[in-house]
């Protein structure tokens, strides 16, 4: 895949180079918000790369305050910087040669797409999930946020305060009062568009396009076609889960090569890539490193003047790319490289912008497969090549942890691993079935059932409990005191650890399993290994979605960087 990464001004870019041809329309993808964007990252990429292996010309972009593009969604104008950064990206394209634009938008980027029509800086228009007035979008959301807050209820945590009046936050993500009320007045009926435009409407799974958007571009004299979009909430699930839908692929690149070709390209101010993004006293760069699985893709945050004899490396949290959960790993790698210390952060095979096969890990158990702790590993011998000289701290979150844990055993340029609601330290493949048996006694429990019935959990995971505990001990399995199977190897792990000085920092919400295996198994207290310290963040949210976890979370970070570099400033005092 020939796929680049830069900046246009503020906003990171990804330019999908055609493989052949020419005198084809560019194709521009705008992102949804929020959780739509992070479960939808993968998808996308695949439709891009395989559209420009058609031959199409094509750019991603990561909006301002979003992603790994500059600022904040608190910043204010987001609106304004929303549309400028998705002129640049059409400009970029027409740049190119491209004698048309075609937008393609989903949710919140559909109202940015079309919006961008209506003004002549696209040509033509694909809308999936778009409502046509910026209300519709903000309802859903709000809808979505309420039922995120039900589900936190439900299972017996504290919902956490409220956000402030007129902000709205879902699923960790945030529009503020101000731009609520931008959005709030965005109605596209009210934006005519050009009568050359072609509008592409996809369904959602069966949900008729928002009526008023097709009458729109009807009235307005455009010509608007109306397909299907099956596959909408598969791209949607949880990224491990989510499944790049095919058939809208193919509806779409049926539209594309339908599109009038222009007469000239038009001429536009070319804008200028940068490879380097400018943050003041930060500054970030794209990088790759070559594995065994292929390239994978990462972002390297240096501070403007002298570096702490120290840097970080982020690992991703499950499936969801290199911005880490809620972008958290974006804001901690900036903000402790404006102290001094270079941050990275990585795509890991299969995730985000990174080659590998996605689909693999729908499967659990290859989230830990030795090929990860390798690539980690490989992306610190690049590091290196970047003029990073360690000692590493790495940090990940749920299956992120398991790969710091296993890199501080395999790779002695680790100094610390700090590990945020890791689910297994030692791949165990009945791991999930134990818990469940400790848990639900076997499906006694109403809980169960309700978890079941909306299905938060599969069938089939509670028939292969069943039917392995029908030939296994299951009394000694119920009782609180039963080992992990696995014990002897985290203990070893541990004692190595120790031997070699490395720091493990685990920070837990409320009621994770491993933590609650951990205590019960006496490995957190432990005086042989002083090397081993937990935190315990209140929340109870593995992925940290409310916002108000995330300032605990920031200190717990923090608390980390600031005893590894107590340690090396200690020991560059010894050495002096």
């Amino acid at each position: 895949m020939n796929e680049r990464l830069r900046y246009l001004g503020r906003t990171l870019v990804l330019q999908h180079e055609a493989a052949a041809g020419g005198g084809r329309p560019g194709v521009l993808f705008v992102p949804p918000f929020g959780w739509d964007e992070v479960a939808s990252h993968r998808a996308l990429r695949d439709w891009a790369a395989s559209l420009a292996d058609d031959g199409y010309p094509v750019v991603r972009l990561d909006l301002p305050g979003t992603g790994d593009s500059a600022g904040g969604l608190d910043d204010g104008g987001a609106l304004a910087g929303w549309r400028a950064a998705v002129a640049d990206a059409a400009a970029l394209l027409r740049a190119t040669g491209c004698e048309s634009v075609a937008a393609v938008g989903i949710g919140l980027g559909g109202l940015l797409a079309f919006d961008a029509a209506a003004s002549g800086t696209v040509d033509h228009v694909a809308l999936w999930a778009t409502p046509a007035r910026g209300r519709g979008f903000l309802r859903e959301l709000s809808a979505f946020a309420a039922f995120e807050t039900a589900r936190i209820l439900e299972s017996g945590a504290p919902a956490g305060p409220p956000p402030p009046p007129g902000v709205l936050a879902a699923s960790g993500f945030v529009l503020t009062a101000e731009t609520v009320a931008e959005l709030s007045g965005l109605d596209l009926t009210k934006r005519p568009l050009p009568p050359a435009t072609r509008v592409l409407l996809l369904d959602r799974d069966g949900l008729a396009p928002d009526r008023a958007l097709v009458e729109a571009g009807r009235g307005a004299g455009a010509q608007v076609t109306v397909a299907p979009g099956r596959g909408y909430a598969a791209m949607l699930a949880e990224p491990d889960k989510a499944v790049t839908p095919l058939e809208p692929l193919g509806v779409l690149r049926s539209w594309l090569a339908e599109l009038p070709g222009g007469d000239r390209p038009r001429a536009v101010p070319a804008p200028r890539p940068a490879e380097e993004l400018d943050l003041g006293r930060v500054r970030e760069r794209p990088f790759a490193v070559a594995s065994a699985e292929g390239r994978l893709v990462g972002i390297l945050s240096k501070p403007v003047g002298p570096s702490r004899p120290l840097a970080a490396l982020f690992l991703n949290a499950g499936a969801v790319r290199r911005i880490g959960p809620h972008r958290l790993w974006v804001e901690t790698a900036r903000r402790w490289a404006r102290r001094g210390v270079a941050s990275a952060r990585l795509d890991l095979a299969g995730i985000g912008d990174s080659d590998g096969d996605a689909a693999a890990l729908h499967d659990v158990a290859t989230f830990y497969d030795d090929a990860y702790p390798r690539q980690v590993s490989a992306a610190l011998d690049e590091l290196e090549r970047h003029g990073l000289t360690g000692p590493f701290l790495v940090a990940g979150l749920c299956s992120g942890s398991s790969w710091a844990f296993q890199t501080a055993l395999r790779d002695p340029r680790v100094a610390a691993a700090v590990m945020i609601n890791p689910r297994i330290l030692v791949w165990d493949p009945r791991i999930d079935v134990r818990r469940d048996l400790r848990r639900t006694r076997l499906l006694a429990k109403g809980v169960t059932w309700k978890r079941l019935l909306r299905g938060d959990v599969s069938w089939s995971r509670y028939r292969d409990v069943g039917a392995w505990a029908a030939g296994t001990a299951v009394d000694r399995l119920l009782r609180r005191d039963a080992p992990s199977p696995v014990l002897g190897q985290v203990v070893d792990a541990f004692d190595r650890l120790h031997a070699r000085g490395v720091d493990l920092r685990f920070v837990f919400c409320d009621g994770e399993p491993l933590h609650d295996e951990l205590v019960r198994d006496g490995l957190l207290e432990d005086a042989r290994w002083p090397n081993v310290s937990v935190a315990v963040v209140p929340g109870r949210d593995h992925t940290l979605r409310p916002l108000w976890m995330h300032e605990h979370v920031d200190a717990a970070l923090d608390e980390a960087l600031e005893e590894q570099l107590l340690r090396v400033g200690g020991a560059e005092r010894q050495h002096a």
